[in-house]
């Protein structure tokens, strides 16, 4: 997770600068089915190299244990066309997911921020307090789920990786001690209101990516400092932005930038102590070809014994 967070900011400090060729990502719902697939492109002329990700993905079912999001990930030499590598794109996903969040909370986020919340107890919520507990000293943890089940399996699953606290609740009003929230849901309403948080907070959004979805309210958005991962995308594929402005009570001229941007000090972050920073991701191809690509040159240069890592899908 260290090294992901790094290549993040690498990877977004390109993206700003306009140094790689990412169109925008097809994205069909299958009709009849609970399934959605992604066509995710991208391609860096730095490495002469270009990475394609096709994943699917399905709305939370209680109990399952096949996980919500699978896909593979390319990498192709632009050179000779040849398929370099074929990776797994349900962990590429999780890894490079949380990573942005690690980046974005680092940069972001209040020093002293010791409390963390994570709505949304799939693959991405582990990796959302991986990455979390990487950049902050973080000593309690709360996890909502609508299924308690999943909770729990986050839980255990995180327990060994983290020294925080973690607990299961529903209850809203303990967000009023929480310094930063992560959200990785597919919910079509706010999972909370400006009411319900504490002043200083740092938000990452990662979960809604079509317009039809909405995690942050729209209060939260209009008195929050905003940046996201990609301007153009986030402003045709996220509710938690169309929303407010389709309301017109919120416009795209009030978002900060591009966490690139920051990474590359064209712009400030956290202005006060007091201001609520939130992190807005649709997800890039960008991060898939960088973790992608780091992974394809550890093979070629840490030969040896190759250890495959199966998730526990009992």
């Amino acid at each position: 997770m260290d090294e992901a967070i790094g290549l993040m900011e690498e990877a977004f400090s390109l993206l700003s600068e306009a140094s790689t060729y990412v169109p925008k990502r097809v994205i069909m719902d299958i009709p009849g089915e609970n399934l959605g697939l992604f066509f995710k492109p991208a391609f860096v002329a730095k490495y002469k190299r270009l990475s394609i990700k096709i994943l699917t993905q399905t709305e939370s079912v209680n109990g399952s244990a096949i996980p919500n999001i699978l896909g593979v990930v390319m990498l192709i030499n632009t050179k000779t066309g040849e398929i370099l590598s074929l990776c797994d794109g349900e962990y590429i996903t999780a890894l490079r997911t949380g990573a942005a969040s690690g980046l974005a909370t680092k940069f972001l986020a209040r020093k002293d921020s010791t409390k963390l919340a994570v709505f949304g107890c799939g693959a991405q919520g582990l990796s959302q307090i991986e990455a979390v507990t990487r950049v902050r000293d973080i000593d309690k943890i709360y996890v909502y789920d609508k299924f308690e089940e999943a909770a729990k399996k986050l839980i255990s699953r995180a327990r060994p990786e983290v020294a925080s606290l973690i607990e299961f609740t529903s209850d809203l009003g303990k967000l009023r001690n929480v310094d930063v929230i992560c959200t990785a849901t597919g919910s079509k309403k706010a999972l909370f209101s400006l009411k319900d948080i504490k002043p200083g907070v740092h938000i990452n959004a990662i979960g809604s990516y079509k317009p039809s979805m909405q995690e942050i309210s729209d209060d939260v958005i209009v008195n929050s400092r905003v940046f996201v991962d990609e301007l153009k995308s986030c402003l045709v594929e996220t509710g938690d932005l169309i929303k407010p402005i389709e309301k017109g009570i919120y416009s795209r001229e009030q978002i900060a930038g591009e966490i690139g941007q920051l990474c590359l000090n064209y712009i400030t972050g956290r202005e006060s102590d007091d201001q609520i920073t939130v992190f807005k991701s649709v997800g890039n191809a960008i991060q898939d070809f960088f973790i992608s690509n780091a992974t394809y040159e550890k093979s070629l240069f840490e030969p040896g014994e190759v250890i495959i890592e199966l998730a526990d899908r009992t």
